[in-house]
């Protein structure tokens, strides 16, 4: 499955996402992690920063999310959704995008299913992110929870 997204193949991603749409938030993360992978470079900025705070998540965690590569206090598998979402998500400057070698560490730390719904949170925060831009969302103004209840 993840060679066939990695070749662009998105309908059977579509058809997974449809199946598990209630699901995406909970199977991006392997069981025994009590928060999905943050998916911001930004550590605590914007809406999954505030959501991940709400939940309990370690705000010296948060802010350190935009230094993860020089920080020890990720682990493989969060270091893993972090590789994925930067590469997922930078588009400036000719960049190639998902490297094979992040691709290679998705398939060891996450489960298809996982990796299914790890790609498709990535690509609604990066559409989320979007919106807010066209639409000039000023920052600062998100309540935590407000996206679980707009996706519902």
């Amino acid at each position: 499955m993840l060679r066939r997204l990695r070749r662009g193949r998105p309908s059977a991603l579509r058809a997974r996402r449809q199946r598990h749409g209630d699901s995406l938030g909970r199977a991006a993360h392997p069981a025994g992690q009590d928060h999905p992978p943050r998916s911001r470079r930004r550590g605590g900025a914007g809406a999954p920063g505030k959501d991940a705070a709400a939940a309990g998540e370690d705000t010296a965690r948060l802010g350190l999310v935009a230094a993860w590569r020089h920080s020890t206090v990720f682990t493989d598998t969060e270091r893993t959704a972090l590789a994925l979402t930067e590469e997922g998500t930078r588009i400036i400057d000719g960049y190639a995008g998902v490297t094979d070698e992040t691709w290679a560490r998705v398939r060891k730390h996450y489960d298809e299913e996982q990796a299914i719904a790890l790609v498709s949170l990535v690509a609604m925060i990066n559409a989320t992110n979007r919106l807010g831009v066209i639409l000039n969302n000023q920052g600062g103004s998100y309540v935590p929870g407000n996206l679980t209840a707009v996706a519902g």
